[in-house]
């Protein structure tokens, strides 16, 4: 009789550890994904070529489609706009005359880059955690002044803005989609910045614009910018309408 309460014990013990160890086995899984908004960007493939084809330039190597920058590579464009896969599977267009840097963060030193997907991006000393976001990154430079100055601009989903050296911040600033940042610099604090909402005027000019016209392939999860739109502002201009609003960039 002890003998069979013996067995019984030991088989409700190992059934016991069988499940412990699927448990910790789950858990393990789980923290092993690579979530979008942590991803690690490394690598960008140049997609599409809008304009001149001898004007988008990988460390300034005239580059064509296909072509890819690696981490730390700059890619920049002239008279032409660009747009690139990034290896988490997000993607970014490049308007004229802008450049960036590939690295964990999308670092945009000048003119303006969208992005859509796992693509943390970087401007004057300020960095975004993002998770499936489509965004904007804009940097201009005032001549007069000789001084840059930059504007963030959520076209859906939202995103968290902190230092770009405190990025573990606790209290990182939110800005929600048709909302925006704006007048950025580098000695700039973070409680310094003044959240906005988007007036339905700048958001159809983006959605309308340089950024949204003539590509072949849409960007990720595009097509929900006419919902947030709509529920934004009420009746808009859908996706690459032909009503660009000039002076945005």
């Amino acid at each position: 009789m002890k003998l069979k309460l013996n067995l019984k014990q030991e088989e409700n013990q190992q059934n016991t550890l069988l499940k412990s160890l699927k448990i910790l086995s789950l858990l393990g899984a789980f923290f092993l994904i690579d979530f979008p908004a942590l991803a690690q960007i490394n690598l960008a493939t140049l997609i599409d070529i809008i304009g001149n084809n001898n004007q988008v330039f990988i460390e300034d190597q005239v580059a064509e489609v296909k072509e890819q920058a690696a981490l730390g590579q700059t890619i920049r464009t002239e008279q032409a706009r660009a747009q690139i896969d990034f290896n988490t599977g997000a993607a970014g267009r490049m308007t004229e005359n802008s450049q960036i840097i590939v690295g964990q963060c999308v670092e945009v030193q000048e003119g303006a880059l969208m992005a859509s997907g796992a693509a943390n991006g970087c401007i004057l000393g300020f960095s975004t955690a993002v998770q499936g976001t489509i965004y904007m990154l804009d940097v201009e430079n005032n001549n007069n002044t000789n001084t840059n100055t930059g504007t963030i601009r959520v076209l859906e989903g939202q995103i968290q803005l902190s230092l770009r050296n405190n990025p573990n911040d606790p209290n990182p600033i939110t800005i929600q989609e048709g909302q925006k940042v704006a007048s950025l610099t580098p000695t700039l604090a973070l409680s310094q910045v003044s959240v906005q909402r988007m007036t339905k005027q700048e958001y159809e000019g983006i959605i309308t614009g340089p950024l949204f016209q003539g590509y072949k392939t849409p960007l990720p999860n595009q097509d929900k910018i006419n919902e947030v739109c709509k529920r934004l502002y009420g009746d808009c201009v859908t996706v690459g309408g032909n009503v660009p609003v000039r002076g945005l960039w």
